[in-house]
């Protein structure tokens, strides 16, 4: 089992965030939104309730649609259901969206999830000078998609970080509000630290509750049913693993990050 307080992942995930303090300007750009919570009891974007026989007719046509295996090379397979006509209209559904999602991405970008709630007193609380906008909340979550990513491939001591990782993180220096959230002059070193404290929180007990979420539902439904249910049930969950485990790295990494102890180094 990961230790999420180690003290190598703290340093490590401080190493990362220090490249985004120095790095960042005032940019917009469009929002990136990720599922996260700084508690530790996994929060889910769908009301199970209301949506139970649409979840199960969408489980149906998906798992004739793609039979699997789910886990192929650079999870093409997976790939393609988060972008299927199928999976787009059930997130359109579950979101009481008009119009129907074009791309996986514009879900992630357009729909706020249930943490959103859990950001603003973050800010409310290590940053009370600020008055948060939507820009704010978007450049905290388009950071910590990156943090996630970047710490499952720490424990899996996978270095260099993959391309697409590097370009993301480039994207969110640039765009993140940096110099807005910390005016030199007015705030202390020590409040910057106390701010980065519980954004590395957020980021390590966001891996820990999706890599549960997980194991849980892979090990109830098994791996091809499970991959399914987790995209119905948490679709930002699905959206971290397609985030982290493409070219170059193979289906094997998944399966040591989810677990550890079962799988060979």
């Amino acid at each position: 089992m990961i230790q999420t307080s180690s003290v190598f992942k703290l340093i490590a995930i401080l190493f990362f965030l220090s490249v985004f303090l120095f790095s960042g300007c005032t940019d917009k750009s469009k929002d990136t939104l990720i599922i996260s919570s700084e508690e530790t009891e996994p929060v889910s974007t769908l009301d199970a309730v209301p949506v139970a026989n649409l979840e199960e007719r969408t489980f149906s046509k998906l798992r004739t649609t793609f039979q699997g295996p789910l886990l192929d090379e650079n999870l093409k397979t997976l790939q393609t259901l988060a972008n299927s006509d199928i999976y787009l209209e059930f997130l359109s559904r579950v979101s009481k969206r008009v119009k129907p999602f074009q791309t996986f991405d514009e879900f992630l970008d357009t729909t706020p999830p249930d943490a959103e709630k859990k950001i603003r007193p973050i800010f409310k609380q290590r940053l009370p000078h600020l008055i948060i906008n939507d820009q704010d909340i978007a450049s905290f979550y388009e950071m910590a998609t990156i943090e996630q990513s970047r710490v499952i491939l720490i424990n899996l001591r996978v270095h260099p970080a993959p391309p697409h990782l590097i370009e993301a993180e480039t994207r969110a220096r640039k765009n993140a509000p940096l110099f807005r959230w910390f005016p030199p002059k007015e705030i202390e070193p020590h409040i910057r630290q106390a701010f980065w404290k519980v954004f590395v929180k957020f980021v390590v007990d966001a891996n820990e509750i999706a890599r549960k979420k997980i194991q849980d539902t892979l090990h109830e439904h098994g791996q091809d049913d499970g991959l399914i249910w987790l995209a119905i049930q948490e679709p930002r969950i699905l959206g971290v693993i397609l985030n982290t485990f493409i070219d170059p790295l193979t289906p094997a990494y998944f399966l040591r990050w989810i677990d550890p102890e079962g799988q060979e180094n």
